[in-house]
């Protein structure tokens, strides 16, 4: 997940049991996501699957790690059920930990491709369903023309590869503007495969913002509830790969995602936006 957001870097910076000013905030900020929990749930309805035998899923997640955090539940759950569900990362992540004086970007992308294959062989999703299109992490919301369209091109092939039923990507106005130029990539890369997949939105950085999460929830159409209790530590397991952004990296003493921010996905209920 790169950090060039003022979200992403305020999150960052709010440990556990903070005190003060930001303990004030953190409360806060449980409080009125609490209360949005509990209107998601009034205004959504169960998930369900698109209509169709054996339908398939694409998964498009800019960053290595937004796919366990937004829908890993969902991937669990469809996997459990023999349903095939396919990976796409659009970045290759090396922008997450900017200036660090040990690790470089290069070294970065490695470990975090690696820590997103171990987490997607937890959910079971097979290595064969799962995509690295290797944009430079950061630059996603800036590519040239020339950049975009074939960035555009690999994932109009991949569509037209996997022919997926429904397709999973982060909310658009999610506070990242990596997402929300994903949104945009994939909507101009959906129009050339002639193909009408079921569209979901999955939320990422909006519940560290409950401004963001409130206006999502009163303008979708429609919002899908997925309740996976019973399974939810396969989840739980699967984000703990990702321990270059969950642990410190020496000499950092802080980790990239504070544990207020990943503890929001640790419930067992995952919400999706349909517009």
């Amino acid at each position: 997940m790169a950090r060039s957001d003022t979200m992403a870097a305020n999150a960052t910076r709010t440990t556990r049991g903070p005190s003060g000013r930001e303990g004030l905030k953190l409360r806060l900020r449980r409080r009125l996501h609490a209360v949005l929990r509990a209107a998601l749930h009034l205004r959504s309805r169960r998930y369900a699957p698109p209509p169709g035998y054996d339908p398939v899923t694409l998964v498009i997640a800019p960053h290595e790690d937004d796919d366990v955090l937004g829908c890993g539940g969902l991937m669990a759950r469809k996997r459990l059920e023999g349903l095939r569900v396919h990976v796409a990362y659009l970045t290759d992540g090396s922008g997450s930990h900017p200036g660090h004086p040990v690790l470089t970007p290069e070294q970065l992308a490695g470990l975090r491709q690696t820590e997103a294959r171990a987490a997607l062989r937890l959910l079971g999703v097979d290595s064969a369903e799962v995509t690295f299109l290797g944009v430079r992490d950061g630059m996603l919301d800036c590519l040239t023309p020339a950049q975009a369209g074939a960035l555009c091109a690999r994932l109009t092939e991949l569509i037209g590869r996997v022919r997926p039923d429904e397709i999973l990507l982060p909310c658009r106005r999610d506070g990242s503007t990596e997402h929300e130029a994903a949104f945009r990539l994939v909507q101009a890369s959906l129009a050339g495969t002639g193909l009408a997949p079921r569209l979901l939105e999955y939320v990422v950085w909006a519940w560290w913002s409950p401004r963001l999460l409130a206006r999502r929830l009163l303008t979708s159409r429609r919002v899908w509830r997925l309740d996976f209790s019973g399974y939810e530590q396969i989840k739980r397991a699967a984000l703990l790969q990702h321990r270059s952004q969950l642990e410190p990296t020496p000499p950092w003493a802080r980790p990239v995602l504070s544990p207020a921010f990943s503890s929001f996905f640790l419930r067992p209920v995952e919400y999706y936006f349909q517009s």
